[in-house]
């Protein structure tokens, strides 16, 4: 009898494994239809659907030809799926499609690239601009190639100038510095290259081979989504500013400790010292070319916002941080710093002979006058914010072209 039982459940066991294998095998055969949701946390998930983590110039590039559409709403944005942001806590906005193709290398160009380039435009997520339809560098009268990557620093960003644009001659290179995370990106690529690793490494370098089963991710998953929610001090947003009418912000709390930083501790840390060097190079393989390079400060968030809180507002935002994560600066801290970044940055490239174009007073212009140039959601440019950038540049490459 037992010996029946035995093999009965044996059989089952065996009956059961079988089927898991034959659904994993269907699921990873069917793996880029999946929900992103589903599947964009696995260690897999880039180079299945596309990205390049292996590029000869050792940066990453999107799928090539990919089409992206996307809607986009009033919450639709990275704040909103890391807080506890609420559709009552929106601005009023009309929700809206944009829909773009990536060239063959996957930016955001037009096939076929221009032989004869006249700007080269490089950055982070702000420049490539997803959630928008048209970037600030896309409309200008000027022949232009974009070669931006989300989560990129100046480091990654100098191997895609070298190898794409610097070859075009272009007269005038646009680096767009966010002042958010690209000097800890910088550093971030560094110790990867230091490493002797490539983005594939990087991404795959989880050690349990469980981690790559889709049958596995959607266990996780459907934990997750039956999890209770989160706990009550995480959902704090969102902040007003005070503004005509009263404006509706959120933050990334690492965003808001970084502004507590002094002058001289930028000045002191390697994190510039890595992107002065890129930019140094670049500046020099453009006067190699009788070229020209301008440093697009773009600030975060909260830099733009901090003066528009009130003290109370500043106190209630630093103690819950500080409660959540630790580490935070004080209000007062902020208050002296804030600008500090953005100060080091212009000393950097008038050190360097490069030209500064800060976007820190247009966009607190526009702030001033009632209107919002970030989504409420996100941590980037609307597009409202992206043409302001736009009328800016052109501005300051008027001007720049005319001294020349």
């Amino acid at each position: 009898m037992w010996r029946d039982i035995v093999g009965i459940a044996f059989r089952a066991l065996m009956l059961l494994l079988a089927t898991i294998l034959a659904l994993e095998a269907a699921l990873q055969l069917g793996f880029t239809l999946l929900p992103d949701d589903l599947i964009s946390d696995m260690p897999q998930y880039l180079e299945r659907i596309g990205w390049q983590l292996t590029a000869e110039h050792g940066a990453r590039e999107y799928p090539a030809g990919q089409i992206v559409a996307r809607e986009v709403t009033p919450l639709s944005g990275d704040l909103y799926s890391l807080s506890c942001l609420e559709p009552r806590d929106a601005q009023p906005m009309e929700s809206y499609s944009l829909s773009y193709k990536r060239d063959r290398h996957g930016f955001r160009n037009t096939d076929p690239w221009p032989d004869d380039v006249e700007l080269v435009v490089i950055g982070d997520s702000f420049t490539d601009a997803e959630l928008v339809q048209t970037p600030y560098w896309q409309g200008l009268p000027y022949a232009t190639l974009g070669l931006a990557l989300r989560d990129s620093g100046q480091l990654e960003q100098q191997r895609l100038f070298e190898f794409y644009g610097l070859p075009r001659q272009p007269e005038t290179l646009v680096v767009g510095f966010f002042a958010g995370n690209d000097l800890a990106n910088n550093r971030h690529f560094a110790q990867m290259r230091l490493d002797g690793k490539t983005w594939r490494d990087r991404y795959q370098r989880v050690s349990e081979p469980f981690k790559y089963l889709v049958v596995f991710r959607a266990l996780e998953w459907l934990a997750e989504l039956t999890r209770p929610g989160k706990e009550e001090r995480w959902c704090h947003y969102p902040y007003f500013a005070e503004t005509e009418p009263p404006t509706p912000v959120a933050f990334f709390h690492h965003y808001v400790r970084a502004l507590g930083l002094d002058a001289e501790e930028i000045r002191q840390s390697d994190d510039l010292q890595l992107t002065r060097d890129s930019l140094s190079e670049m500046q020099a393989a453009m006067q190699a070319n009788n070229g020209n390079v301008i440093l697009m400060y773009i600030p975060s968030k909260p830099e733009i916002y901090w003066k528009h809180l009130d003290a109370n507002t500043k106190l209630w935002l630093i103690g819950h941080e500080e409660r959540r994560f630790g580490n935070m600066p004080s209000p007062e801290t902020i208050d002296e710093n804030t600008q500090d970044k953005r100060d080091v940055m212009r000393e950097t490239a008038d050190e360097l002979g490069i030209g500064f174009l800060d976007m820190t007073e247009p966009l607190d212009d526009a702030i001033r006058a009632g209107q919002s140039p970030y989504f409420f959601a996100d941590t980037h440019w609307n597009q409202l914010g992206h043409d302001i950038a736009r009328i800016a540049l052109l501005d300051f490459l008027n001007r720049t072209n005319l001294e020349r």
